[in-house]
């Protein structure tokens, strides 16, 4: 019987294919179609905004839940006792965390509001329409991603991604529809596009009860001195990090908005490209989901060798994925553009997609440095890789939106990956002797290659729907007999047939 982990991750791998069907039916047809840049800006600002509260909320738990769910985990060594409750009341220590952290923030929002809407009232003043709709936005975010990364320690990836994939993606397409056709109006449709999330959240949270028992029972006692002061240790110097990590990866978004004089027309064009690139780690979202726990439970054992297999294993599946991805959606970059609605609107995105695609490419291979740092001793030096981080994305962003637009922001992205990465990645090496870098990496390049020469080979045929098909499948298919030649993923073939890969057992 193939293992859950096994099973986990290519079933949530399915389920994200058919959210990005929902998605690019919703992006490309739909909002194209029915909802002018501004509009589409919007409705991709609303929840970048609630994601930043939310993650200053969290006060660190996205990295904490992950390094502290094994002192927690109910296990034969550790076995559940009805006074601690289920898991030893970890449900109760995440809500309780979380509810501070959504207070403070939910107050210094409000108490922000004249300088945050000086920032944008010039370029983008149809955010200050809407600027209370993030407090509920932010959270139906927070409860949802306790619900969802908690979901993830006890390693189920399918259904989780199926609310967020798909059952996120039908009600907004059923929301835009309404408006589309008239039976609503534009407010109408905002505050349903943030009741999905809401929505989302029930759901994540009824599926959790169901796989384990919800209970707010909990024993203090059970949380030993040493361990508390460990957590807030962790919890301080992790909720600069987290936000910071977050708003470094949008702050191009919000420089967008603020700064091009297209305010959120631009940020629409930009979020176009967006989705795209977004589109390039569908493929190994489930597994590193899986990946994190396991990272976690060998850094808890002190088992270096283990943490560099799976962080090695997932960075080559990462790169792979997403390259593949990257070089079908780039071959067919100007039919995409062509068949979309009002797709000359758009069609300025077509370089931001180029670098915002390497600047992803980058992302995938390193993605993993996070949780191998912050589940070591050397949890700490993340302050000053985020500050760096900030510092760097804020500059380049100011510097290259006036001068080149929407791409500009999207080189600062490709550049602040590079010299980021670069840094948690240095640290790993020098301190810990973790890298991901194989050979066999090195043997991706050529797959990069044939592409752009099968693509450049290829004639560019009369009608759109013909060159899109045709470039795809030879572009495909040449691919796909490359990868077969090179025999450079056993790993994918033992999952496909059900097995789990040997650096992911204990």
């Amino acid at each position: 019987m193939a293992s859950l982990a096994a099973k986990e991750s290519i079933s949530g791998t399915i389920v994200t294919y058919i959210g990005v069907g929902i998605g690019f039916l919703t992006t490309f047809f739909i909002l194209a179609k029915f909802l002018p840049p501004e509009e589409i800006g919007l409705t991709r600002l609303l929840p970048e905004l609630a994601t930043q509260l939310a993650g200053l909320g969290m006060l660190g738990m996205t990295y904490s839940i992950s390094r502290y769910f094994p002192f927690f985990r109910d296990t034969e060594s550790n076995p559940y006792r009805a006074e601690d409750g289920p898991n030893h009341g970890f449900l109760y220590y995440v809500l309780v965390v979380g509810a501070v952290g959504t207070a403070v923030m939910t107050l210094l929002y409000v108490l922000c509001q004249g300088p945050l809407m000086a920032l944008y009232s010039k370029n983008s003043p149809l955010l200050a329409d809407f600027y209370y709709a993030v407090i509920p936005l932010t959270l139906f975010t927070m409860g949802w991603t306790i619900f969802e990364l908690y979901t993830y320690q006890l390693l189920r990836v399918a259904v989780p991604k199926g609310i967020k994939e798909v059952l996120l993606r039908v009600l907004q397409l059923a929301v835009y529809l309404l408006y589309a056709f008239g039976y609503i109006d534009f407010t109408t449709m905002v505050w349903g596009f943030i009741g999905s999330f809401g929505i989302c959240m029930l759901a994540s949270g009824v599926y959790l009860g169901r796989i384990t028992p919800l209970s707010l029972r909990h024993n203090p006692d059970y949380v030993s001195t040493s361990m508390r002061r460990g957590f807030y240790r962790y919890t301080a110097l992790y909720t600069l990090t987290s936000v910071g990590i977050t708003l470094a990866g949008r702050m191009d978004l919000f420089m967008v908005a603020f700064i091009d004089r297209g305010g959120l027309s631009s940020a629409g064009v930009y979020t176009m490209a967006f989705y795209m690139v977004s589109i390039i780690e569908i493929p190994m979202r489930a597994i590193l989901n899986v990946a994190a726990p396991k990272i976690a439970e060998a850094a808890k054992d002190g088992d270096t060798r283990r943490v560099e297999a799976v962080y090695r294993l997932v960075a080559f599946y990462q790169l792979l994925s997403g390259l593949l991805i990257f070089a079908m959606i780039w071959v067919n970059i100007d039919n995409i553009f062509g068949i979309m609605p009002n797709g000359d609107q758009f069609s300025g995105g077509k370089w931001v997609f180029f670098f915002l695609g390497l600047a992803k490419l980058v992302e995938l291979t390193l993605t993993c440095s996070h949780t191998v740092v912050s589940t070591s001793r050397y949890y700490h030096w993340n302050v000053y890789y985020t500050v760096s981080v900030l510092i760097m994305s804020f500059l380049s962003t100011l510097f290259l939106i006036p001068e080149y637009g929407t791409m500009g922001a999207a080189i600062a992205m490709f550049l602040t990956n590079i010299v980021s990465y670069g840094l948690q990645q240095l640290l790993l090496s020098v301190k810990m002797h973790v890298s991901p870098f194989t050979r066999r990496m090195l043997l991706l390049l050529p797959i990069a290659l044939v592409a752009w020469g099968a693509d450049t080979l290829l004639p560019v045929l009369p009608s759109v729907w013909l060159d899109l098909f045709v470039r795809s499948a030879v572009v495909g298919l040449v691919l796909l007999l490359v990868l077969l030649a090179l025999r450079i993923t056993p790993e994918l073939m033992e999952m496909l047939e059900g097995k789990l890969p040997a650096r992911f057992r204990r």
